[in-house]
């Protein structure tokens, strides 16, 4: 536990920093997610991430628009098998997302999402998979829901895959399942 502090107590503080000087000109939104390993629970996966909105948007004329962000996260792991019991990541990974226009919505706007983007794990092993180097890319594919008077909240699924893309043998690879909630500043 005293691990985890130390590192998520410093990325708290920085937000803290940064909503108090006007955070909406490089943080729009931060998140939490909590997931496992395949589901199976013998890793579970802690998050925290902080988001930045593009300006650039795509097929504005209808009821969906095409946008993005990046997504910059600080993940713990922790397993109760294999030799090593915990691992950090931080990672940079820009998004794309499908989304419904929140104007035209009655509240709730769907949304999809994908992307790919870069690892770096304090670690290559854990919970008895060997992931052979500490740089990694990991791909997402998401559908979630964002709600809220302003649309400031959102509640999503994620579906990632961290591997190194074969760069070294052995890569076993990590699939997580996340639940990812979201607030925009």
């Amino acid at each position: 536990m005293k691990s985890i502090r130390c590192c998520l107590i410093p990325l708290l503080l920085m937000v803290q920093v940064a909503a108090g000087a006007d955070a909406n000109r490089w943080i729009d939104s931060i998140a939490l997610s909590y997931g496992q390993k395949d589901g199976s629970g013998d890793i579970d996966v802690y998050r925290l991430g902080l988001q930045n909105r593009w300006e650039r948007s795509w097929f504005n004329g209808g009821a969906w628009f095409l946008g993005g962000y990046w997504d910059a996260e600080l993940a713990w792991m922790d397993s109760d098998s294999g030799d090593n019991s915990e691992l950090y990541d931080l990672s940079l990974t820009p998004v794309f997302r499908y989304q419904r226009d929140a104007g035209l919505s009655s509240g709730v706007t769907p949304f999809a999402e994908a992307g790919i983007g870069a690892h770096l794990l304090s670690d290559t092993s854990i919970g008895g998979k060997e992931l052979s180097t500490a740089f990694q890319f990991g791909s997402l594919l998401g559908v979630g829901l964002g709600f809220g008077d302003r649309g400031q909240y959102e509640l999503s699924y994620r579906l990632q895959h961290i591997s190194n893309g074969s760069i070294k043998q052995p890569n076993d690879g990590l699939n997580l399942h996340l639940l990812r909630l979201g607030y925009s500043l």
